[in-house]
Order: structure tokens, then sequence, then C-alpha cells
């Protein structure tokens, strides 16, 4: 199994995608990953601009975080610095599809050059969206798709929403995962040499990934872990929130029990395959969550917490979605450990009882994935509206 390469073939179609890093990883992933289906999927022209390339080199070690324009796996990373943005653009410098990741804005003399690239002496079409975050939440459904023009030069946005339903954008996906992961499967040494490459050991009964937030119980989840006396190993993502999981196992005492496995940052074909590797995920952030969702694995999903705990209705939008035709009793015990990893308040048994329905959460997870690999990608539906746009 090896990463897929850009297509040798070129489309003249020119790219360019905007993103500010606010989310860390998750941001700069969902971006690459776009960027590189782009290209991979339709040979598109793709120009990553992104303001933060220490994060993105960070899981994509080619990145030069000192070099301010690179071509890296065929997309043109452009750091999208202060001098950069006093740039003067010309109506040749806007690409054809630009696209605002995460609602950020763009710098306004790039704006000017949309504006002198449609209504100026030779105008063309330049398709401009806007991609907002991925929600379960009903306004993904009824905004995806909804163009306002610009207030000062009047060319038209769309608004897409990624989502799990078809009334939405949909969400980033590659063509061909399924097959890769069902590959990865059918293997056993895959498994193996993925595990141990990190130390980690591939006999070991039940392995659970452990990639959160700071601001999730950590010490109290630990002390759930050495409560319930069934081997756990635990292989840990680099992070703030590991170091708290190691130090509360430390004051516990190393419960015998429990085996704490700490890997290094790895690259996103690295990273789906530990996701991959493991019984059930406990993940943060968009794009590990969907990686994870995608993965077939059981899935705990740690939301960053926001005021007036908006981030628990995200949580209730998505398990509506997400435990909908699940047993009664699985639901509910589902339920019950997202409510408490996500700050909801203490539930001393809610782990143990998650885990006593292992096999209902695996089942479930498998149906999910079906569910997810049924659906149309984001970037089909992306490209399908840009295009509709350009004709």
């Amino acid at each position: 199994m090896t990463e897929i390469t850009h297509s040798a073939q070129k489309n003249t179609t020119t790219c360019d995608i905007f993103c500010r890093v606010i989310d860390n990883f998750g941001d700069a992933g969902i971006a690459w990953r776009l960027a590189r289906t782009l290209i991979v999927e339709r040979a598109w022209q793709v120009r990553l601009i992104i303001d933060d390339t220490a994060t993105l080199s960070a899981f994509v070690p080619a990145v030069n975080i000192d070099c301010d324009t690179q071509s890296v796996a065929g997309i043109t990373v452009q750091k999208w610095s202060e001098a950069w943005n006093a740039t003067r653009f010309g109506a040749s410098d806007a690409a054809d599809v630009v696209i605002e990741m995460f609602s950020c804005y763009l710098p306004e003399t790039y704006e000017a050059a949309i504006d002198e690239a449609v209504h100026g002496t030779n105008p063309r079409k330049v398709a401009v969206l806007a991609l907002d975050y991925l929600t379960a939440e009903r306004y993904a459904e009824e905004s995806n798709g909804l163009a306002s023009p610009h207030p000062r030069y009047g060319y038209p946005k769309t608004f897409l929403f990624p989502g799990f339903t078809d009334k939405t954008c949909g969400f980033v996906r590659e063509a061909g995962l399924l097959e890769d992961i069902k590959a990865f499967e059918a293997d056993p040494q895959y498994r193996a040499q993925t595990l141990r490459a990190v130390g980690a050991d591939p006999d070991h009964p039940f392995t659970l990934y452990f990639f959160t937030y700071p601001t999730t119980p950590v010490r109290e989840l630990a002390q759930a872990l050495a409560r319930d006396v069934r081997p756990i190993q635990i292989v840990a993502a680099p992070g703030k929130a590991g170091d708290m999981l190691e130090e509360a196992l430390t004051e516990l005492g190393h419960p015998a029990h429990i085996r704490l496995v700490r890997h290094a940052m790895t690259d996103q074909l690295g990273f789906d395959r530990l996701l991959w590797a493991c019984d059930a995920c406990l993940v943060r952030g968009e794009d590990s969550t969907m990686r994870a969702q995608l993965s077939g694995r059981p899935l705990i999903w740690s939301l960053y917490p926001q005021s007036e705990d908006t981030h628990l209705v995200k949580l209730a939008a998505f398990e509506a979605l997400y435990c909908s035709g699940m047993p009664e009793n699985p639901r509910s015990l589902w339920h019950r450990l997202h409510a408490w990893i996500n700050g909801a308040g203490p539930d001393p048994q809610a782990w143990h009882l998650w885990r006593d329905a292992m096999p209902e959460m695996r089942r479930h997870a498998l149906l999910w994935r079906a569910h997810l690999f049924a659906a149309t990608s984001l970037t089909e539906r992306l490209t399908k509206v840009a295009e509709k746009q350009l004709k």
C-alpha cells in the first residue's frame, strides 16, 4: 500500500485555497487533504495559501517553513504573510476557483484582482467559494449553496457547508480510500507493522487511539481506566493531553493492566493507518474525527469547549445522525460517555459501560462507515459547483 500520487495529466483549471489556521492540525489537515484530492481526482492546478506553514510541515515534512513559495506533492504552497498580503495582484493572478476555508477573508488586493478578472476589459468567470466547518446541524442543509454578492465588487460568493447528508456539501474523502482500508484489514501484517513502528503490541486485546484536547477530563478518564481492570493499550498522539494522561497514570501507580504508548508526529497516511490499526478512537477536531469515522472504528469525539456550551449542541446534532438505527441501550451508553467526555458532568460508570457494549459499538461503526462511503465526497460536490459556475 502506497500513498497515491497526483495525476500526470494537468487540467487547465487553476485553484487557490486560502487557509488561516485556527484549530491547529484540523484546519491545515482539511485544507491539505482537499488540495490533494483536487489534484489527484480532478488534475486541477492548486495553490494552497496558508498562514501557518509550521503547522502544515508537522504532518507534511517536505514543507520548508523558511520558504515563502514552494511546490510539494504537486501543490504550490504559498506562505500567507503580511508581505504577500500587500502584493498588488492583477486580473491574471486570480485563479479560476477561489476557496476561502473556514470563513477566512481574502486580501483586499486579491479581491480587487477577482473584480478585474470578472468585470475588466477581458472578463472571465471566477468561482468564489466559502467553505465552512463540518457539522451535522440543520443550518448546513439550509445554507449550503446559497450565494451573496461581494459588498464592494459585486461578484458572487457561494457558501458551502460540509456535512453528512445529501443536502450539504459532504466531507473530504479520497477516491479509493475504502479499498485501501479493506486491504489493510485483510492482511494482519499491515496492522502489526503499523503498531510495532510506534512501539505498540499488535497482539494486545484492546488498543485505544488517544488524541484529544487538554480540556477533556483526562485525569478522570485515567481513573476510570484504572477502575476497569480489563487490559487496555493506549496509543497516544503527541501533545499536552497525552502528557496529562501519562502524569495521571503515574500518579495512579502505573496500573498493570494499562499500557501507554506515546508516538511521534506522523504524516496523514501514517495517522490514518494508526486509526485503522486500533480498536477504538478517542479523537478531537474535524479532520481526526472524520478519519476515525471513515476507519470504521468505534468513535469517541472530544469537541473543543465553546461558550454557552454550543459545542454540546453540535454534538447532539451529530449524535442524532450517527446513532440513528443504533439500539436504545448502546445509544444511551454512547450518549453518556460523550456527555462526560465533553464536559456535561462526572459519570464514573460511563467508560466501563461503553466498553461493555463494544460489540454493538463495532457493528454500528461499520454500518456508519458504509453510509459515509455511499455518499458523494466534498471534492465531487465542490468541483461540480465550481465547474457549473465557470461555464
